[in-house]
């Protein structure tokens, strides 16, 4: 049973809600205060939160941030209910990270399908993003375990992320997912003091991180070349190699260049702050840190890097999707390299779909084909032997009454005739005879002129 979280402050809305999502079999639990729903939700994990904005203590708004704030909760999505419909309070409830916005007294029917819509749309996400990591996180056989932080934590180890530069070559500009839901992301903690580094991991844990430790700049190059992290946090001053020098070799490596760097560091200086941005770095805390703070520019920053694989695994997708046509146009068509793309939940998914469709009917229509020239073929072949067959049953036939002897003799009797013909001589006037006449015979009569 689908279970959800209703938020809501008023007793008589919070009952009628809950009787009416439990008669349509949903598991609901309910919170009267924004502290109780980000406990809860924490705590049950619901598919979804149908979040009063209008609460005691912290609004639904300061609520919603903190349900998005955490990453073992940020997937979970949050539709707003308020009977305040200004636009400033749908742009204020989206940009603290609702989905949507419900307008009080709600249309139940709607309300409903929005919530079943919502959490098919989570459950597609998260099952594409498993695929993903799980196919990044395929450990090679030789491959060495770091050490992690977290109690009974085994990092996985990972391709290293396609780079962008391999799929520029499509020339697609997509256009932007679907957010996929944060799960449990990896830290490399660069830090050559031990208890600022043992500190700031145990900071992180508690934020539902996992944390990789590294003590100086050449153990964190190791460390990215063999695993795969979601984000680096780095000191400048340390042993051996500096922060400055492992910002530099991270962003001229092509695979590690989309990976982003936090930089934090004693110095802070102006000239420090913006050589780490300029080489690339995505932001810079300096010593000692805000907690609050650092937890909002880690946010961010894996924010960013979610919506980075998003868009690579979206290219790569795309990339299938294009040769697959191309096979297809040279007559190779392989179903298998469009089974990823069309499981997908989105419109490339829905294009996967039809574009194999629309192949196997080709296929078929080409097979169809094939068979009929075949079959033309062998039709003609049948009809050549047929032929054959009668012309030497003739043959035999003729053999057989002695026509060809007959007609040779014929032939042979026209030829010589012929040649007799072309043979003989002309009569002259001298060598042509007169008949002779007797004396007494009566000469012939001679014409009188």
């Amino acid at each position: 049973m689908t279970r959800i979280l209703l938020v809501e402050d008023e007793e008589v809305n919070r009952e009628m809600f809950r009787r009416r999502l439990t008669l349509r079999g949903f598991d609901v639990l309910t919170a009267e205060t924004g502290e109780r729903a980000v406990e809860l939700t924490g705590a049950e994990k619901p598919a979804i939160v149908l979040m009063d904005l209008g609460l005691p203590g912290i609004d639904g708004w300061e609520a919603t941030r903190r349900v998005k704030a955490n990453p073992a909760t940020a997937a979970i999505p949050v539709i707003a209910l308020s009977a305040h419909a200004t636009t400033e309070a749908k742009e204020k409830a989206l940009a603290a990270g609702c989905i949507d916005f419900e307008t009080k007294p709600v249309q139940f029917d709607r309300l409903v399908e929005k919530i079943r819509s919502a959490i098919e749309k989570a459950a597609e996400a998260a099952k594409a993003e498993v695929a993903v990591q799980s196919k990044s996180d395929e450990a090679p056989a030789n491959a060495k375990t770091a050490p992690l932080r977290k109690s009974g934590g085994i990092p996985a180890p990972a391709s290293r992320p396609l780079s962008a530069n391999a799929l520029s070559s499509t020339q697609i500009l997509p256009a932007m997912p679907e957010l996929v839901p944060v799960v449990q992301k990896r830290i490399l903690v660069v830090e050559d003091n031990d208890p600022n580094r043992v500190m700031l991991c145990r900071r992180l844990e508690k934020q539902g991180y996992l944390t990789v430790e590294a003590r100086d700049g050449r153990e964190a190059l190791e460390e990215v070349q063999k695993y795969r992290f979601d984000l680096v946090l780095c000191d400048i001053m340390m042993p051996v190699v500096d922060g400055y020098e492992v910002l530099k070799e991270l962003k001229a490596d092509p695979d590690l260049k989309a990976l982003p760097v936090i930089m934090i560091s004693a110095l802070d200086e102006m000239a420090s702050i913006v050589r780490c941005i300029e080489m690339g770095a995505e932001d810079y805390l300096p010593k000692p840190y805000d907690p609050v703070l650092l937890q909002a520019r880690i946010t961010a920053c894996l924010d960013k890097r979610r919506l980075r694989d998003q868009e690579l695994a979206y290219l790569r997708a795309v990339a299938d999707l294009t040769r697959a046509a191309e096979n297809v146009e040279h007559g190779a068509f392989e179903p298998e390299l469009l089974k990823p793309i069309a499981a997908r939940g989105d419109a490339l998914g829905t294009l996967a779909r039809v574009f194999d469709k629309m192949a196997r009917e080709v296929q078929a229509r080409e097979r169809q084909l094939r068979e009929e020239v075949e079959r033309l073929r062998v039709m003609v072949e049948i009809d050549h032997t047929k032929k054959d067959e009668e012309l030497a049953a003739v043959r035999s036939k003729i053999e057989e009454l002695g026509l060809d002897r007959k007609a040779a003799e014929m032939r042979a009797a026209r030829d010589r005739r012929r040649a007799e013909r072309e043979h003989r001589p002309t009569p002259t006037a001298e060598t042509r005879i007169l008949p002779k006449f007797n004396s007494e015979e009566t000469p012939p009569p001679t014409a009188h002129k």
